[in-house]
C-alpha cells in the first residue's frame, strides 16, 4: 500500500527532534474524550529518579502518534524510556533527549488502527541538584500527529504532569502552584495611588511537606512584612528589597526562600521607574 502524505510527514518528523511544535490546550478532559495524561510526581529531592507515565484513555482508532515530551531541563535530566502497553513494539519509537526534548513515534506499518487504553511509555529523569520548586513534563503535538488509518486527524485533549521537588516556595496572595515565586515579584501600584496603601501577601509553603512555622525578615527598610507574610512598601519611592522566608517543617527541617519583592505604578500594561 502506498504510504500516504499525513503518515508520511508523521514519519519524518521523528527525524526533526527539535522541530517546532504547537501546543495542543492542557485541558481537563470530559468522561468520554480521548485523553493523554502524563502523571505526577508528588515528592521528590534532588539526586533522586522518579517515573512519570504516559497514559491513555477513551482511544479513537488510530494508526499514528508523534508527540514531543517536554521538561524542564534545568531541573530534570532524561535518563531513558520504554514502551508501555498501549502500543505494539516494533511500530513504537523513543528519539534522543536535547534540550528539554524528547520525541515518541507510534507508526502501524501495516495502517491498522489501534484503539487501546493503558500506558504509552513510561520516562525516567533525575532530578537534578539545587532544582527547587515544579519542574513541568508535558507533550506537545505537531498539526496532524494524531491520525487514522482513513488519514483523518483525531482530536483529544492532554493533560501535563510535574515533579514536585521538596523545597521552600514563596506563593502570592495564595498557595496555588501557578501563584509561586521563582526570584522576584512585581507588585502593581494604581498610577495615582499611594504606595503605603499597597500591600501583598506572601505565603510560604514546602512543596510536597508540611509547615510547621515561618519566621519573616526583609533587608532594607523600603519594605515592611509582618508575622503573616505581608509586604507593605515603607517609602513614597523606591519601594523594593528582599523579603526572606525561614520555614520550619514538622520533621524539624529548616528552609530559607529569599525573593525579590517590588511595587511599582504603572499605566495600562507600561511599568513605570520607581523613581
Amino acid at each position: 500500500m502506498k504510504m500516504t502524505k499525513k503518515i508520511l510527514s508523521i514519519l519524518l518528523a521523528l527525524t526533526f527532534v527539535l522541530a517546532s511544535v504547537s501546543v495542543v490546550g492542557l485541558t481537563a478532559s470530559a468522561a468520554d474524550d480521548m485523553t493523554f495524561t502524563v502523571s505526577k510526581v508528588k515528592k521528590a529531592r534532588p539526586g533522586d529518579k522518579v517515573t512519570i507515565n504516559v497514559t491513555l484513555t477513551n482511544s479513537d482508532p488510530v494508526c499514528a502518534v508523534n508527540p514531543t515530551v517536554v521538561y524542564d531541563a534545568d531541573k530534570l535530566e532524561f535518563v531513558s524510556a520504554t514502551n508501555g502497553d498501549v502500543f505494539q513494539k516494533n511500530a513504537f519509537h523513543i528519539g534522543e533527549a536535547r534540550e528539554g526534548k524528547v520525541t515518541i513515534l507510534y507508526y502501524n506499518p501495516k495502517f491498522n488502527d489501534t484503539s487501546a487504553n493503558g500506558t504509552v511509555c513510561t520516562l525516567q529523569f533525575k532530578v537534578l541538584k539545587g532544582a527547587e520548586g515544579y519542574a513541568d513534563v508535558s507533550l506537545d503535538f505537531p498539526e496532524n500527529s494524531v491520525v487514522n488509518s482513513k488519514e483523518e486527524a483525531v482530536k483529544f485533549v492532554n493533560n501535563k504532569g510535574s515533579v514536585s521537588i521538596i523545597s521552600p516556595v514563596l506563593y502570592a496572595n495564595e498557595k496555588k502552584e501557578e501563584n509561586a515565586i521563582e526570584d522576584k515579584y512585581y507588585q502593581k501600584v494604581p498610577l495615582f495611588a499611594s504606595y503605603r496603601d499597597q500591600n501583598v501577601q506572601l505565603v510560604a509553603g514546602i512543596v510536597g511537606d508540611t509547615v510547621k512555622k515561618v519566621e519573616w525578615s526583609v533587608d532594607s527598610n523600603r519594605l515592611l512584612v509582618d508575622e503573616n507574610g505581608v509586604v507593605t512598601p515603607n517609602r513614597w519611592w523606591y519601594c523594593r528589597a528582599n523579603v526572606t522566608a525561614k520555614i520550619t517543617t514538622k520533621t524539624g527541617e529548616v528552609y530559607e526562600k529569599t525573593v525579590q519583592v517590588e511595587f511599582f505604578k504603572f499605566e495600562f500594561t507600561k511599568r513605570l521607574p520607581v523613581f
